[in-house]
């Protein structure tokens, strides 16, 4: 019978009390119900995207550590536990929690993953012998050969991320194998329309579910690139495999630019700013900035007092203000593939830096720092900016102008804002347009 959350045993009672009382903690238990009940068994972590600030503030005061202002929060299963049981005194384990917090029996079934040859040998020959053969001349197998041929790795990566369940992996990867063999060729589709698809279940690919981690792992094996460690990275590899992630909405502001697409140009004849997801630019062929020009800020007051400035004008502004995320890099590819020049001008702080060098690093000679050097740092400088922080001392930059920024940037000890600078920037861009 469940345990009832009116006649649960005094030892349960204070806990599921505390986890009941405070509305920061029912995303993090219906997280880990949710995994018991899709694939009977719990995953090291429970993973909270976009966490709000209940959960933010029961997780800081529970774990004694701020968890304030972060995108995505991960809770490990052990810690938690542990937590559990130093606070309260407990020495039973979560399913017991699961089932009295919910009112119903949880349980797991699995064979924990075991450090011990005996087991690492049955698991290695599983794959052998089980995996490999159902997938041979596939391109699936050449993933599980590049795992077999590093399974002292492999072994102890899964060992310490999915600690309470062996045979499940080898069900997870050969789900992974499967749509690992029908990416879509030609074409962008939804990743939640391919999980559901061929999986049965919508979000059984995302990132930051339990079959993600093993499925982006695969895709880094497919298109020898890093295995990514953002969720913004995920959504990069994702739309290198014709899929389009759903977890994180990548989008950018603009202002002017003539494309193939009749609701993208609809806003630049107005003449207005507007936005573009991922999804809207999956959908361009072509981007033609003003003149060859396109002009990045990074900080959204300069971009909006641009605009205010040069109303009335035909010119490309992009406000660079996320970073170069999906959405932006897309962007930015296609201008450059129309032969575009990218002039790159952002806040003088470690940030805006970070920001420039990695348009650098992505485009090259297309990206020309505007307004972005040791004069200008000079001409804005008053003495009373930010102090720069003192925790980036390894940071480096690969262009040279950026470079050479930075080491006065440190010199000075001061960041600077790029706002004092919009007259100049108008009329920089006025200039190389000839308007």
């Amino acid at each position: 019978m469940p345990t009832s959350y009116e006649n649960m045993s005094p030892e349960l009672t204070p806990i599921i009390q505390h986890l009941k009382n405070d509305s920061g903690f029912e995303r993090l238990m219906s997280g880990m119900l949710d995994l018991y009940n899709r694939y009977g068994r719990c995953f090291s972590a429970v993973r909270l995207p976009r966490p709000t600030l209940e959960e933010e503030t029961a997780l800081s005061v529970f774990f004694k550590r701020d968890y304030y202002d972060q995108a995505l929060i991960r809770i490990g299963l052990a810690e938690f536990e542990r937590q559990l049981q130093k606070l309260f005194q407990f020495d039973g384990g979560l399913d017991e929690i699961l089932s009295a917090y919910f009112g119903q029996p949880v349980s797991s079934h699995n064979e924990p993953i075991n450090d011990s040859p005996r087991y690492k040998d049955a698991f290695t020959r599983a794959i052998r012998d089980d995996l490999l053969p159902r997938f041979e001349d596939t391109s699936a197998a050449a993933w599980l050969r590049e795992m077999l041929a590093h399974m002292r790795r492999t072994y102890r990566q899964w060992a310490d991320q999915f600690p309470h369940d062996s045979k499940g992996i080898l069900s997870m990867l050969a789900s992974v194998c499967e749509v690992l063999n029908v990416l879509p060729k030609g074409q962008l589709v939804r990743l939640s329309d391919f999980a559901s698809l061929h999986l049965n279940d919508a979000r059984a690919l995302d990132f930051h579910s339990p079959l993600g981690p093993l499925f982006i792992r695969a895709l880094a094996f497919r298109f020898e690139t890093a295995v990514p460690t953002a969720p913004e990275d995920s959504v990069r590899l994702y739309l290198q495999a014709g899929l389009l992630s759903d977890g994180v909405i990548s989008q950018v502001t603009l202002r002017g630019i003539k494309t193939d697409d009749a609701a993208c140009n609809f806003y630049d004849q107005l003449g207005e700013a507007h936005v573009l997801t991922l999804e809207n630019l999956c959908r361009l062929t072509s981007a033609q900035a003003y003149g060859d020009k396109v002009f990045i800020v990074e900080n959204p007051l300069v971009f909006s007092a641009l605009c205010e400035r040069l109303s009335g004008y035909d010119y490309t502004l992009i406000c660079a203000s996320d970073g170069l995320n999906p959405a932006l890099e897309k962007l930015l590819s296609l201008c450059a593939e129309s032969g575009a020049m990218l002039y790159y001008s952002g806040n003088m702080d470690y940030k805006g830096l970070t920001m420039a060098d990695k348009v650098y690093l992505r485009f090259g000679k297309a990206f020309i720092p505007w307004r972005y050097n040791r004069a200008d740092y000079e001409l804005l400088f008053t003495g009373n900016d930010y102090l720069l922080p003192d925790d980036r001392k390894d940071l480096a930059m690969h262009n040279q102008e950026l470079a050479s920024l930075l080491s006065l940037l440190r010199k000075k000890g001061k960041t600077a804002s790029s706002l004092p600078l919009v007259s100049v920037l108008a009329e920089d861009i006025m200039a190389m347009l000839g308007l």
